[in-house]
């Protein structure tokens, strides 16, 4: 009789040949391969955190050239670092602390540009729609829902072939070779495809540049009151913004769009002293462009093309500041890249039945406040606030109230009514963008008809 043995952490498994045994002796090599593979990745992460902290401890060497080869390995560790670096008023050395401070805000602003690049997405062979849904969502960090999950489509066999095509690349792709359609889901950060409708009407021209898609819509000729030899010509577009980012306004110069008619002659701009800030509402993710260019009855042409730049500022790299029960005292200071969180007041009151009501009050400081940091600060009192408890329960405050406003900060007040004791439970989370940064959108629009669209 053929007797397997195996050895497998101090335990030792015996038995003899038959299928049943065979199963199990299958069965166990699954788990001793599963169990290594784990215990590697598990010594992975513990070298990796070892590898920080033995760098972190280089910060508060003897000598300014220990300090400095310290503070630049961890820069070179990259932004992934960030999330396992020490808050800096957690240390007590004083040059280790200044070290993390500078370290923390070059790194948050490596990672808010890094954000604002576009995403990507590989995928080849023929998958069901719900799965090609969730590889985006996976590798994009964009959630795209399928309208009728209902429908025989989710779970047909689409091709795809994508090699690092851009989100709004593979989203187009997948949309125009199936006959579907796409949207944003109001107040979330989702997008929805559907199958097209007939009510839909196809854009004029499409371009799709890094984070960014550009759709014009319709095209407008217009009489101008008062003036026989002009016309006005409106261009009415989208800029949408892939749904992972946020943001805040849209800013352009009308002189710094050209235009040029299918013959080369140049297109000039209404009012090129016009200067415009749209803002994005809160929670949506496309915002509307108008752009108007004067035409004379001289010149009569068919089609047109658009270059420039408008600016898209983004509210990048979110972090959380975290306020536990050893700093919830007035006063304490948390500061992530270009923002600074002090906390004003921190109550809990019992209101009776095991229940507290609480009152937080904050105030927000942003570095780059200015004239397009005031317009738009409302996106502000959008930031994630909430109490947090160690298994990860979240509660959100019930309602908020704005008590000072100033350049660049604003003083809030958030309440939570009825909620269960003990405070102690609870930590004070802070959801907010570490910097605000100008993300330009290279515009190329060609070939764009003012006829009929197709």
């Amino acid at each position: 009789m053929v007797i397997f043995t195996i050895h497998f952490k101090a335990q030792t498994f015996v038995f003899p040949r038959s299928c049943h045994s065979l199963f199990c002796f299958s069965f166990i090599l699954v788990v001793v391969c599963l169990s290594n593979l784990t215990d590697g990745l598990a010594e992975e992460e513990l070298k990796s955190r070892n590898r920080i902290d033995e760098l972190i401890q280089g910060l508060d060497a003897r000598t300014l050239a220990e300090r400095s080869r310290a503070e630049r390995q961890i820069l070179d560790l990259g932004p992934a670092v960030l999330k396992k670096l020490p808050a800096p008023e957690l240390i007590e050395s004083t040059p280790a602390r200044e070290s993390i401070r500078r370290i923390r805000k070059q790194l948050e602003q490596r990672a808010a540009k890094e954000s604002s690049r576009p995403s990507y997405v590989s995928l080849k062979g023929e998958f069901s729609l719900r799965q090609i849904l969730l590889e985006i969502h996976k590798q994009t960090d964009n959630e795209v829902l399928f309208a009728d999950q209902n429908s025989t489509l989710s779970e047909k066999k689409l091709a795809v072939d994508w090699d690092s095509v851009t989100f709004w690349d593979s989203l187009d792709d997948l949309c125009d070779r199936n006959k579907l359609d796409w949207q944003f889901i109001t107040g979330t950060d989702s997008l929805q495809i559907s199958i097209t409708s007939a009510a839909i009407v196809k854009s004029r021209s499409v371009q799709r540049t890094g984070p960014f898609r550009l759709a014009i819509d319709t095209i407008e000729v217009r009489s101008v009151v008062g003036e026989q030899q002009q016309r006005l010509l409106r261009i009415n577009g989208r800029l949408a913004i892939e749904p992972r980012l946020r943001a805040m306004f849209l800013s352009m110069s009308a002189a710094d769009l050209k235009a040029r008619d299918d013959q080369d002659r140049p297109l000039h701009a209404w009012n090129p002293d016009a200067k415009y800030e749209i803002p994005v509402r809160e929670g949506a993710h496309e915002v509307a462009v108008v752009w108007d260019f004067g035409l004379t009855d001289s010149g009569e042409f068919s089609e047109f093309s658009i270059r420039g730049r408008v600016h898209c500022q983004i509210a990048a790299a979110v972090e959380r500041i975290i306020f536990d029960q050893t700093s919830q005292a007035r006063g304490t200071i948390r500061r992530r890249g270009g923002v600074s969180v002090r906390l004003r007041d921190v109550a809990f009151n019992a209101v009776g039945d095991g229940e507290l009501d609480s009152e937080i009050g904050v105030a927000v400081t942003y570095d780059n406040g200015g004239p397009a940091f005031e317009s738009h600060r409302t996106w502000i009192f959008h930031n994630s606030v909430y109490l947090e408890t160690k298994s990860g329960t979240r509660t959100n405050f019930t309602e908020f109230e704005t008590t000072q406003q100033s350049d660049g900060a604003v003083a809030v007040d958030y309440r939570w009514r009825k909620i269960a004791a003990p405070a102690s439970q609870y930590v004070f989370v802070y959801e907010a963008p570490t910097l605000i940064i100008d993300v330009p959108v290279e515009i190329n629009l060609g070939n764009i008809s003012i006829g009929a669209t197709e």
